[in-house]
């Protein structure tokens, strides 16, 4: 009932425990010094510091108690479950008795899926804490050693020459493949807009990101926002902003959900037109704004994920709209000096 992934874990554990024998021997224990204390139920001896893994107690807890096929342990045994806190996929275990490290193993790294994250670790600390755990995945324990009966001395035949088999090496114990440190990023977002341009607006930005290590991004696009016709006197005015956009984040991967804080500045133009003036009106002027703020992306598979974000701007080069008339120079709309924007969108993994 085990899958590949926990199978090829078993045998790559196997490997390890031949190496630390006698870390993992500490266990065991005579059984007058067992019988003199209260068992402790799995759940109570595990601790979980997940750090930046998607590991959770009860479902490590529930798939060791599986692999041990029991659900208490020597009340001397403490489990200590340690993960990263930058790395999603690695992190270490430590088992103690009465607070003295008995055995340790550290993954770096582990499975990429968390479901098989799960399953390695628990069967890591299954084997530390019992080997007899090998016998359920297929693997024999090495056979005793029972001593033959002594032969009748005979004339021994002449030696024989046997070439030497080689010997096989056990399996590698990092078998994930590290992925890439940098990845790139398609981003897509709608908006909703508050001063940008003044009253309410809706608009759209677009762009391509480079991640490190899923905590420092890099973001570069185009940003775009109308609030449609408003009326000014008799007449009709639109103002369009178009900006190109440049964002630094900062955001650490807590298992599906990563939070990242954003700084970044917006340069473009803001176009408006105007209808019902003694002249139709039309005029561009730049506009260069400050943004800072952040969002939350919650990943729907492996390269997708929804985004939601908050942003708040402050223009430094602020648009003033200007009509001329027959005796006067007329001022019909300024940019105010902050805006905000909520915007929800997708983000696609391109590598």
């Amino acid at each position: 009932m085990l899958g590949r992934a926990a199978l090829t874990a078993a045998l790559a554990l196997l490997g390890w425990l031949s190496s630390h024998s006698l870390g993992l021997a500490a266990p065991v224990t005579s059984q007058a010094e067992t019988a003199s204390a209260e068992p402790t139920a799995v759940a109570d001896a595990l601790s979980v510091e997940p750090g930046a893994t998607c590991l959770e107690h009860d479902r490590l807890t529930e798939q060791v108690v599986t692999w041990l096929e029991r659900d208490e342990l020597d009340p001397r045994l403490t489990i200590v479950v340690e993960g990263d806190p930058v790395e999603v996929r690695t992190l270490r275990f430590t088992l103690e008795d009465r607070g003295q490290a008995i055995a340790e193993r550290s993954f770096a790294p582990g499975p990429s899926s968390c479901d098989d994250l799960h399953a390695v670790v628990a069967l890591a600390i299954a084997l530390a804490v019992d080997a007899t755990v090998l016998e359920s995945v297929g693997i024999a324990p090495p056979p005793q050693i029972v001593p033959e009966p002594e032969p009748e001395p005979t004339t021994p035949p002449e030696p024989e020459l046997v070439p030497a088999e080689p010997v096989a090496r056990g399996p590698s114990l990092d078998l994930t493949p590290r992925p890439p440190p940098w990845a790139l990023r398609a981003v897509g977002r709608g908006l909703l807009t508050v001063g940008l341009p003044p009253t309410l607006g809706g608009g759209g930005q677009l762009g391509i990101e480079a991640g490190w290590r899923e905590l420092v991004d890099l973001h570069v696009g185009a940003f775009a926002s109308s609030a449609g016709s408003q009326p000014v006197d008799q007449a009709t005015l639109s103002i369009t902003l178009l900006a190109a956009r440049a964002d630094t984040c900062v955001g650490p991967m807590l298992g599906r959900v990563r939070p990242r804080a954003c700084v970044g500045a917006l340069a473009g133009s803001a176009f408006a037109r105007g209808r019902g003036f003694r002249e139709n009106y039309r005029a561009t002027l730049p506009w260069v704004a400050l943004a800072l703020g952040g969002d939350v992306r919650v990943g729907l598979g492996r390269r997708t994920a929804l985004s939601f974000g908050l942003d708040g701007l402050v223009s430094v080069v602020r648009p003033v709209f200007d009509v001329r008339e027959e005796f006067e120079v007329r001022q019909l709309r300024d940019l105010p000096r902050f805006g905000a924007m909520l915007g929800v969108g997708f983000v696609v993994s391109l590598r």
